[in-house]
């Protein structure tokens, strides 16, 4: 009966219903986004002086979620305000990380980080264009962190675009440059033995897109490098536990990209959209098989001790 007794607890403890460390899951975004311009073909920066009519809103947002509770903050500006959103991180969690307001460096320690959260932040600054004669280059940084150390669904998630109609007035047509820097990051993480179910995702999105408004909304250009994409997706699950990083040393990365030639007089608008996403999911539940096996050892172990009762 003493070693029956033993077997099961020692099952126990392996099934993780005895207390002990808990598994956990972990995933991270960040995007550093600096100096981006709006130049001519000759290389100097576009002016408000260039355009006859220059409207659009710079938007932005933070969203930290966990178990269905959410935090969010959003701030919109006009282009020519002289204002940049500057959104207050967002955090739902137990506990929420120690991070500073406007940190989007990376976690230190690697993973799993301590808690169970979602938190989310954003900054951004400067023009890609010349106000009033003033400096250009926009610095937006946005960063998305999700972790869990208990049973738990939590995400981060974080944007800033901006939406620019516009129409030249140049004397002659002329092409537009874009060129940025760009610092990307992403980690997933999960452990070994976090659930049957548990996985770990971050991701990046960058896009310029320019539609000409008077031939009807026609999409004539758009870049979406794959390096602040595609390559960017890290994940992790329970069948495939560990670690993957994109950009572990944080290599700063320098994009430009052409347009075709913008005709003098028509309308264009430019859409740009930055977007880092952290998602977790963690369910340290036993399989039904194991719950089984522990269930009928527990079974036979109350009909013993009924039978020496008897």
């Amino acid at each position: 009966m003493k070693a029956l007794k033993r077997s099961l607890l020692a099952a126990v403890a392996a099934l993780g219903l005895g207390g002990g460390a808990q598994a956990a899951t972990f995933a991270s975004a960040i995007l550093d986004i600096n100096n981006f311009r709006l130049l001519h073909s000759g290389g100097a920066a576009y002016s408000t002086s260039d355009f006859s009519v220059l409207t659009g809103t710079n938007d932005a947002h933070a969203t930290g979620a966990r178990n269905g509770l959410f935090a969010n903050g959003s701030a919109s500006f006009g282009i020519l305000s002289g204002f940049t959103p500057n959104v207050a991180h967002q955090c739902v969690g137990a506990p929420c990380p120690p991070l500073a307001e406007d940190n989007f460096l990376p976690f230190t320690a690697p993973p799993p980080v301590p808690g169970t959260f979602g938190h989310a932040d954003q900054a951004m600054s400067g023009s890609a264009i010349s106000i009033g004669g003033g400096p250009v280059g926009v610095h937006a940084q946005t960063r998305a962190d999700a972790s869990s150390s208990v049973n738990a669904v939590a995400s981060g998630n974080s944007s800033v675009g901006t939406s620019t109609t516009f129409s030249f007035t140049l004397g002659s047509s002329d092409t537009m440059n874009i060129a940025f820097d760009a610092t990307p990051y992403s980690i997933a993480y999960v452990s070994a033995g976090a659930g049957p179910v548990s996985n770990a995702n971050a991701r990046l999105s960058w896009a310029i897109n320019i539609l000409n408004l008077t031939a009807g909304g026609v999409s004539i250009f758009d870049f979406t490098p794959a390096a602040l994409n595609g390559l960017s997706a890290v994940s992790r699950t329970d069948g495939l536990p560990g670690t993957s990083v994109y950009n572990a040393a944080l290599t700063m990365m320098s994009f430009s990209a052409v347009t075709p030639l913008l005709l003098a007089g028509n309308t264009y608008q430019i859409t740009i959209e930055h977007n880092t996403l952290a998602n977790v999911l963690q369910q340290q539940v036993p399989e039904p098989a194991s719950l089984s096996i522990l269930a009928a050892g527990l079974l036979g172990m109350s009909l013993l001790s009924r039978r020496r009762r008897l």
